[in-house]
């Protein structure tokens, strides 16, 4: 979930993508709030899928990092410092609130310690049993951890050997999907030991990323060539939205089938101007995003015992749409009394001011 340079100011940021990951971050609320609501149970798949925008984010952090990152050396402990600074602050906040709200609640399962270890290290998604334990959204953070720590050696394989990069994404997309599609409909049935390595595993949502990186090579080989026509990217988005809403109930796009496409999407944003993208209002709730996303789960929870407490008669769609508002709220606070502080402290980035290129959100 990050900013990335801008084909008007190099260096600087593409507004129009930083807009997009608002829109993915509310359907991923929606998924798991809303989906039973109208009208979002009004169109097929559409939003019962909106976790598909788990994968949009995974494709964009590859684009992002390869668009920053390609024609400088990377200083590794730098890099690192400033993926930490972007990523653990509201982390760690999300999961010190559901801890506390489970305590209130006396909801303590007896292996509490095991699910806040696993957590706090951010390695729940590599645990069988353990990936949607607690803050449950948070088993992406802990695959993308994975990601940012091997992207630097990705980058020079990508750079240096084109042809090896695209046969290990090959089979890795390959390999992902095949093994997906084959216990997807089983999926009920089978012990954690098989479904979560499976679904919520790394390994299974490497080739996104990598998708992701791909997507940046080609968007810099194409970025001052001359703009495409405007309509290139909502057509491109229809289609998107289309393949998802009309998806076959025995296909799944969990692991990645459809990230080639997302990765056309972002890279027809990215080089089209879309005046309604670049809404300061969009562009804002782009970069309160990452709250919205890790926040969600500890916001509705809260919310909802306090409705059941004070406002039982308030229903479920009130609940939804006034958790939505709270959490767009919070979002908004936290990134500027807690995100954007703590990460130029951890960042290390107070003095001196990083260059544009080097100054991820």
């Amino acid at each position: 979930m990050q900013t990335l340079p801008s084909q008007d100011k190099p260096g600087g940021q593409i507004n129009a993508l930083t807009s997009t990951r608002a829109v993915a971050a509310i359907m991923v609320v929606i998924h798991h709030y809303g989906k039973q609501l109208f009208p979002f149970n009004q169109t097929k798949n559409l939003f019962q899928s909106g976790n598909l925008a788990v994968s949009y984010f995974f494709v964009l952090s590859g684009f992002v990092l390869f668009v920053a990152h390609w024609d400088k050396q990377i200083d590794y402990v730098n890099y690192l410092r400033r993926r930490a600074g972007r990523i653990l602050p509201l982390y760690y906040v999300a999961l010190a609130a559901m801890i506390a709200l489970m305590l209130w609640q006396g909801d303590v399962p007896l292996n509490m310690k095991r699910q806040v270890a696993y957590s706090a290290l951010l390695i729940q998604s590599y645990m069988p049993g353990y990936a949607l334990t607690l803050n449950g959204p948070a088993w992406s953070i802990s695959v993308e951890l994975l990601f940012y720590l091997l992207f630097p050696w990705l980058l020079w394989l990508m750079l240096r050997h084109l042809r090896v990069f695209a046969a290990l994404w090959v089979v890795l997309f390959v390999t992902a999907q095949v093994l997906h599609m084959h216990y997807f409909e089983q999926r009920h049935s089978l012990p954690d030991a098989i479904v979560d390595p499976l679904f919520f595993g790394p390994y299974t949502h490497m080739s996104q990323f990598m998708t992701g990186m791909i997507g940046g090579y080609i968007y810099n080989k194409i970025r001052q060539r001359p703009q495409w026509p405007w309509y290139v990217p909502p057509v491109v988005a229809v289609i998107t939205f289309a393949l998802i809403a009309y998806r076959p109930d025995n296909i799944s796009y969990h692991v990645g089938l459809i990230a080639p496409v997302f990765m056309l999407l972002i890279i027809a944003i990215a080089k089209v101007k879309a005046p309604i993208l670049n809404l300061p209002v969009l562009v804002f709730m782009g970069e309160i995003s990452y709250g919205i996303y890790i926040l969600q789960a500890p916001v509705y929870r809260g919310m909802d015992m306090f409705f059941k407490r004070y406002l039982p008669s308030a229903g479920e769609a009130g609940v939804f749409w006034l958790s939505m508002v709270v959490l767009i709220v919070l979002s908004a606070v936290l990134y500027k009394l807690v995100e954007q502080p703590l990460r130029r402290v951890i960042s290390g980035i107070a003095s001196p001011q990083p260059s544009p290129k080097e100054r991820e959100s």
